[in-house]
């Protein structure tokens, strides 16, 4: 293998199929499939062996962080995520496209009307945990038996949702995802997902039948989940054109767009994975267009500059960024 640690390495991404739309990633390492580095001479290098060449060259023997792709299915229902929440895992969202007559939105947290309806707190969660297994039972009686309940299964999604609060979204916006907050990317919205290095997840309710696992996880996520709604997210000025739009305990994210000129990426974070949105830019030697990524190893890092286009933006992101 032709592998230079002292480079940034293309990354190659591989696309997992999902019931809502696909997801593509460019750092997934697990069964279901692995993104892969292109190495100068044209060679296609698993992304765990890229790594496994010197630990302490490439990523200071720290996990690599999730860069994907969510792509959504147009239609609704159809093309909406899972409403879930998450103990561990943080995640940060970038809207690149909008897709579908209805416009953009998530579903983001619960809505704060229906929540002073009820006297208590732990009242609300009593009767949303309710409506969404009056609709589970529906869902199952759909998926596993093959019942025609469309009126009901419309009508009993309406009253779960009900409790939900939906967010419209544009084009540019980034959503900040904390730990135990509920959420689910609705259809058409194509995001650039930047995530903890972990898979798991609660799943609250889903308007589909869920093909990965054999049961929802309402009650305990309802149990725990923040009510209050979430927070805006707090954009840092790290110098002219660079803003940090993402500060998690596990990694940060910045955002560079053309006013930057070049910059450079400090030399002590353990790596860095920085992809281009909107049009090319240049890390080091290396040209990314639209959409495309790369990895960038600690023994590259000293000194490698960056720069996005005009129109461009370059997202980049590590650990203590």
């Amino acid at each position: 293998m032709n592998i230079d640690l002292t480079q940034p390495a293309r990354l190659e991404s591989v696309d997992i199929a999902k019931p809502w739309g696909r997801e593509i990633w460019f750092t997934g390492m697990e069964a279901r499939g692995q993104s892969r580095v292109l190495t100068p001479g044209g060679e296609r290098v698993p992304l765990s062996a890229y790594l496994e060449v010197d630990p302490s060259a490439t990523c200071a023997n720290q996990p690599v962080l999730l860069l994907k792709i969510l792509d959504p299915k147009p239609e609704e229902v159809m093309g909406d995520l899972y409403f879930e929440v998450h103990e561990e895992k943080r995640e940060v969202y970038i809207v690149t496209a909008i897709h579908g007559a209805s416009g953009g939105a998530i579903r983001f947290g619960m809505d704060q009307d229906k929540r002073r309806q009820y006297a208590s707190d732990a009242d609300f969660r009593t009767a949303y945990l309710h409506a969404v297994r009056a609709y589970e039972s529906v869902r199952r009686r759909i998926d596993e038996r093959g019942e025609d309940l469309h009126a009901e299964e419309q009508a009993l999604r309406h009253d779960m949702n009900g409790f939900t609060h939906l967010r419209e979204l544009e084009v540019g916006e980034v959503i900040c995802v904390p730990t135990w907050t509920p959420h689910a990317l609705q259809h058409g919205v194509r995001v650039v997902e930047f995530q903890t290095q972990t898979y798991e997840r609660l799943i609250v309710s889903f308007a589909q039948q869920v093909q990965t696992q054999n049961h929802w996880d309402s009650e305990r996520a309802i149990a725990r989940m923040h009510l209050d709604p979430p927070a805006a997210p707090q954009f840092e000025a790290v110098q002219q054109g660079i803003r940090r739009i993402a500060r998690f305990e596990d990694f940060n994210v910045w955002r560079a767009s053309s006013d930057a000129g070049p910059f450079t990426l400090p030399p002590h974070v353990p790596y860095a994975v920085c992809m281009a949105i909107g049009g090319n830019a240049q890390i080091g030697p290396l040209t990314l267009t639209g959409e495309q990524a790369c990895f960038v190893p600690r023994a590259a890092l000293c000194g490698l500059q960056c720069h996005a286009e005009s129109g461009a933006q370059c997202l980049v992101a590590a650990p203590g960024l």
